[in-house]
């Protein structure tokens, strides 16, 4: 009988430790949330909405610059390099996506735009924006789009893949869900790249090998997330099965993600909270807190505690003088940053059982992160502004949602 007790005492005891191991000692965890200091973003009233929209606006006709930015060269897309750099003759009339910069952030641009008109109809530049989807996305433009992707080859051939192929996706997700003949119209007019980059990434994803970690365009959780987002409003049965089934091929087995390591330098996604969020919408909630507690360090512990922190974004070379040259781009991501850190958190505490006690903290270091985002959006200049609002957009839409009831999203395990 005393071996029995003995056995089931250090049971017990093994027991407790796992339970603290995997981050969810509930008094630890309660305890924690309590030292969080409380932040409150700014409301999401019409002046927040206005300045969001005032930056797609101002950067559709902002062109890129001849470098071609992160997005890498653009032979023959825009600019014409026999002898000295020249425009190509009639651009707006065969591309739709040449401004902001670089060509991603002209699509994600775009996108932003329909969200803010679709959830705000009477939104007061909602002609501008009308005005600017009628012009952009039209026939000719789409079929230059597509010409211009199905002539590339050689280094040129990956060019905007994965990132710009997820944004097409995610921007025709939007369009298509929208009631309203304006996106009908463009939704129409789209569906060929859509076709077409459906057909890429879907090759993409299944020939990747290992996934791509790094906190930049390439991101594979990352892209797989704004995939997941056009699944949603389409209903695409078959996209839905190749995310999830690469997701749990290339996630299912990842422990220890190094948390300390981040933030890094010029990074705008954080490789750990982005897949934790993709996990959080292709497993169960039982089936993904389990795996979560592998993954992520306990919310009290100190290699959580990167999250809590303020990103320094203010130090260092972030300079922008022409707002064409990329001498501030790694301080304007590190500013980013914080909204997608935000919108991740928001994700994981959504996927949780309702009754997990990490996810107060997940909230709570959500409201944080956005708080200092929208505190230091204006740092960077246009560098900032042509593609920031998109993400600050993101994270308020998943607000919004979690507000409504936070139910679980359709893409989600079983």
């Amino acid at each position: 009988m005393r071996i029995v007790s003995i056995v089931l005492t250090l049971g017990l005891a093994g027991s407790a430790l796992a339970l603290a191991q995997s981050g969810v000692d509930e008094a630890k965890i309660a305890d924690y949330v309590k030292t969080l200091p409380s932040a409150k973003p700014p409301e999401y009233a019409e002046t927040i909405r206005l300045y969001l929209a005032s930056n797609p606006l101002g950067c559709e006709e902002h062109l890129e610059n001849t470098s071609g930015g992160l997005g890498g060269l653009r032979p023959g897309y825009l600019w014409q390099r026999d002898g000295k750099p020249q425009l190509a003759a009639e651009y707006d009339h065969t591309h739709a996506f040449y401004g902001c910069f670089d060509w991603h952030s002209a699509v994600n641009s775009t996108w932003m735009m329909v969200n803010l008109l679709k959830n705000d109809p009477s939104i007061s530049v909602a002609q501008s924006i009308r005005d600017d989807l009628e012009y952009r996305i039209e026939k000719s433009n789409i079929d230059g789009e597509i010409k211009f992707f199905n002539n590339l080859a050689g280094p040129t051939a990956n060019f905007e893949k994965p990132y710009g192929y997820a944004w097409i996706l995610k921007l025709y997700g939007e369009l298509r869900s929208w009631d309203d003949p304006e996106g009908k119209r463009a939704a129409a007019v789209l569906e060929p790249m859509e076709v077409l980059f459906n057909k890429e990434f879907t090759e993409y994803l299944n020939s990747l090998n290992y996934p791509i970690r790094i906190g930049l365009h390439p991101n594979t959780a990352l892209d797989m997330n704004f995939v997941l987002d056009y699944v949603e409003q389409t209903n695409d049965t078959a996209m839905k099965k190749t995310i999830h089934d690469n997701a749990m091929r290339l996630f299912a087995n990842d422990k220890h993600c190094p948390t300390q390591m981040e933030p890094v330098f010029g990074e705008f996604a954080s490789p750990c909270l982005t897949e934790a969020a993709l996990m959080s919408r292709v497993m169960a909630p039982a089936e993904y807190a389990k795996w979560l507690d592998d993954f992520l360090p306990p919310v009290y512990s100190e290699e959580f505690s990167v999250y809590s922190k303020d990103i320094d974004a203010e130090h260092g070379d972030n300079r922008d003088t022409t707002g064409t040259d990329e001498e501030g781009l790694p301080n304007s991501h590190l500013i980013g940053l914080n909204f997608q850190r935000a919108a991740c958190l928001v994700r994981i505490a959504r996927g949780l059982p309702p009754d997990d006690p990490r996810i107060p903290a997940y909230l709570k270091l959500s409201d944080m992160a956005s708080k200092q985002g929208f505190a230091k959006m204006g740092l960077g200049g246009y560098l900032v502004t042509h593609w920031i609002s998109t993400y600050a957009l993101m994270y308020e839409d998943l607000v919004d949602q979690q507000k409504a009831g936070g139910a679980r999203v359709a893409s989600q395990g079983n």
